[in-house]
């Protein structure tokens, strides 16, 4: 049996990789793509209405070079945007916040896909979040899928914000989800959860998949941290900077927390902390120390910045919260701990000790490959190719 045709609509753009689910996706399209599927990209575009949040505006230009014609484009309209953004508000002011399954879902968008639909006959089409989903209740594909990102019942109750990026109710989540056979989960706590939203699916935990680069053991005593500038990293960055580091500065002097990606907007630069900025070359940016931390304690999903480390074969530092849900958990090569002098003895540990460091590194190598032949087999058993 040959590869599959694959279509994957997403309003998150492959190009630039700026944020986790950003990376989730292009992982995910660079495996099917490895598996000898041809994979096209249907990118949902919402043009913003203020010149300072254009930047995603110029993001075709760089997917188009990744794409060629294997991109495709539809772009929700003004008006639609301004109903989308009146439903935003009213549904924090008179709905506690909770958002229906489909008040984001773009006008005209199910005509579109059923044209597209007739014109190249997809095998396969895999969308992108729970409100994503009405389109395939009209059109046929011989296989579908949803990568879940996120569960988002509650959310904002778990966050503590009334205003919560696609916080939702159970009912309607579900609504969504039940909408496909399939579903992708990427954390096996999210897994159990989504079984029970849509207990006639079948639930697949696909982590993400990460490519081992070797970097070098450098001997200093940095601490990389490589994150996006959403609120819940900042809020674990602060954790880190008020209780962690500290005492860090106060036994190694000379340390520096060496900060990568757009969360530097929103934070200062001091003798100790070194803001990077946009990190194009993460092989460099990950060769710069030889620790990298997760600092995160609220969220849920994908623990992509823990991987991404581990992928490089950084010794890696963790809120426990990070660590939950994520594949051989018990196996897995982190430390995690919420007790500050426990930070301070693996330091001392990890820093006195360049052959701890490399039996970290050949850790991290193992787990990646483990993880990887995971989830190629959850890809292969969707795609209905274990029995080929």
């Amino acid at each position: 049996m040959g590869g599959k045709k694959i279509l994957i609509v997403s309003k998150c753009p492959t190009h630039p990789v700026i944020a986790g689910n950003c990376k989730f996706i292009f992982n995910q399209v660079e495996l099917l793509k490895r598996m000898g599927n041809d994979v096209y990209f249907l990118f949902v575009q919402e043009k913003a209405f203020r010149k300072k949040n254009r930047g995603a505006d110029n993001t075709i230009e760089e997917m188009e070079k990744y794409w060629g014609d294997h991109l495709l484009v539809f772009t929700i309209n003004v008006i639609n945007k301004l109903w989308i953004n009146f439903l935003l508000k009213y549904r924090t002011r008179f709905n506690n916040g909770y958002m229906k399954c489909d008040d984001e879902y773009p006008w005209g968008f199910t005509h579109y896909v059923s044209e597209l639909q007739d014109k190249m006959n997809f095998d396969c089409c895999i969308t992108n979040y729970y409100n994503m989903t009405k389109f395939f209740e009209k059109i046929h594909f011989p296989l579908t899928g949803i990568t879940t990102h996120d569960y988002f019942s509650y959310k904002n109750l778990l966050i503590g914000e009334k205003k919560t990026w696609m916080a939702t109710t159970p009912d309607e989540e579900a609504k969504g989800l039940q909408r496909s056979k399939n579903i992708f989960a990427l954390n096996s706590e999210e897994a159990i959860f989504f079984s029970k939203l849509a207990p006639k699916s079948k639930v697949y935990n696909v982590y993400s998949t990460f490519d081992n680069i070797e970097t070098p053991i450098v001997g200093n005593h940095s601490i990389l941290y490589l994150s996006s500038g959403g609120t819940l990293n900042l809020h674990g960055f602060y954790w880190f900077k008020d209780h962690i580091f500290p005492l860090i500065i106060n036994r190694y002097p000379e340390v520096k927390l060496i900060v990568g990606g757009s969360i530097c907007k929103f934070i200062k630069e001091t003798e100790h902390i070194k803001l990077y900025g946009y990190v194009e070359d993460p092989e460099f940016f990950f060769s710069l120390g030889d620790i990298a931390i997760n600092p995160c304690y609220e969220g849920t999903g994908l623990k992509i910045k823990t991987f991404e480390s581990i992928s490089y074969g950084k010794v890696t530092m963790t809120h426990p919260h990070s660590k939950i849900g994520i594949f051989e958990i018990e196996k897995s090569p982190l430390f995690s701990s919420l007790v500050p002098n426990d930070w301070i003895n693996f330091l001392d540990t990890a820093w006195s000790n360049s052959n701890f460091i490399k039996k970290y590194k050949d850790k991290d190598k193992l787990y990646i490959e483990r993880m990887n032949s995971y989830v190629y087999k959850q890809y292969m058993d969707f795609l209905g190719l274990n029995n080929c």
